[in-house]
């Protein structure tokens, strides 16, 4: 077993103080959970509903698709762009309504192109929260609109951001701050402008923001999934149910917590040579790499101690295919183990026949040795019977003869 431990030793950092309800900060690239507030209480997530939605809809169709807007749309509620039934847009420009100007209607019309009703659509949102992990999700409809068994939590938001930010059609748009999109109606709304300021607000904008997206009803207040990136880390800081300027401000304060406090470090490199292993019948022993990168976001709170472990057999067994599973490197803190990444065979290992023969014979020939000492004993053995028997036989024939000749 091979172990490395890694301690880090910061100074202890005050937490945030904000006046949302419920607020989560993770960092982006690892996963981790850098502050939570009640991160796990289910709240109404309003708009912010919308960033599954868009993810949704990039996973499913394509940006150049042309949506028919169905009669459903103008009855959405909330924020809208007064999308007519039958007003022809691509999937891009509705995209572009609903994380700019938060379009409830642009919402519908991307739901029931992509799954054919706002029912259906929902349902496949809900899955694809659980891949992502947001397990305390569950969405009723693409836009956000309060109901009963619509709720999402801030953790869950967190990590939605989060999945949504490696797309880079999302980010592109979530990233915009006015976009103008066609309308066969002169006089409809086609302007945009993105609600999030601080992409853009002298006052409220922040330094290296990256988006995602507001959102506000009465039921749930002010709410924000707020992104940046400072060097090569981002964070995702989602703020629920807040009040006017706090909803910039207690992003800020989440954002600037993460960046102050915390610092990713990478322990495991992919593909780079960790151990080696034998192989049994094999023409070499086999190097064992890394399968993926493995990056750890250290705390400054308190001093962490991190052990790296490998877990592999012993040995293996000719052959061995390249990208071959052999084992895992074990990251643990304390007891806890906190990651397993897989050690892979870096080349192919061929069976070494010339081994086999040699191993065989190793157990073999003392054998067939055994036996060949067993058969030239028995022979001898045999040999030795016959010859007293002849001995035996030749004196009897001496005394009889001995006896007649008296």
């Amino acid at each position: 077993m091979f172990l490395l431990i890694f301690n880090c030793s910061w100074v202890a950092a005050a937490e945030p103080e904000l006046q949302g309800e419920t607020a989560a900060l993770i960092d982006a690239k690892t996963g981790r959970l850098l502050y939570g507030k009640d991160a796990h209480k289910r709240m109404y997530p309003a708009s912010t509903t919308k960033v599954l939605t868009a993810l949704v809809a990039l996973e499913r169709a394509n940006l150049s698709d042309v949506v028919t807007v169905g009669p459903n749309a103008i009855n959405s509620g909330g924020t809208r762009i007064w999308l007519p039934e039958g007003e022809q847009l691509t999937l891009e420009e509705l995209l572009f309504a609903l994380m700019l100007n938060s379009a409830n209607d642009a919402g519908v019309a991307i739901a029931e192109h992509v799954a054919g009703s706002v029912e259906s659509f929902a349902q496949i949102s809900n899955l694809a929260a659980k891949k992502i992990g947001a397990v305390d999700t569950h969405f009723t409809n693409p836009h956000g609109m309060p109901e009963e068994n619509h709720y999402s939590t801030a953790y869950d938001l967190a990590l939605i951001g989060r999945k949504a930010m490696e797309n880079e059609d999302f980010r592109r748009i979530v990233s915009t701050v006015h976009h103008e999109i066609p309308r066969s109606d002169p006089e409809a709304q086609k302007y945009l402008f993105n609600h999030n300021k601080l992409l853009w607000s002298t006052v409220y904008g922040y330094k290296g923001a990256t988006g995602l997206k507001t959102g506000y009803t009465s039921q749930a207040g002010q709410c924000i999934i707020a992104s940046a990136k400072r060097d090569d880390r981002e964070l995702i800081a989602v703020v629920l149910r807040t009040e006017g300027v706090n909803l910039w401000s207690d992003a800020a304060k989440l954002l600037d917590y993460g960046f102050d406090n915390y610092e990713n470090q990478q322990l495991i490199e992919k593909d780079k040579v960790m151990t080696s292993l034998p192989v049994i019948y094999g023409k070499e022993n086999v190097k064992l790499v890394a399968g993926e990168d493995y990056i750890y976001t250290f705390t400054r709170e308190n001093p962490e101690d991190l052990q790296i472990s490998f877990d592999v057999p012993e040995s293996t067994l000719a052959p061995v295919d390249k990208g071959e599973v052999l084992g895992a490197i074990v990251i643990s803190k304390g007891q806890e183990e906190i990651a397993r990444i897989n050690l892979m065979s870096d080349h192919q290992v061929d069976r070494d026949y010339l081994a086999i023969i040699k191993s065989a014979l190793y157990w073999v020939l003392p054998i067939v040795l055994l036996l060949l000492w067993l058969k030239w004993r028995i022979g001898v053995a045999l040999r030795r019977r016959r010859r007293l028997a002849r001995r035996k036989k030749y004196e009897e024939a001496s005394r009889y003869n001995d006896i007649d000749t008296y």
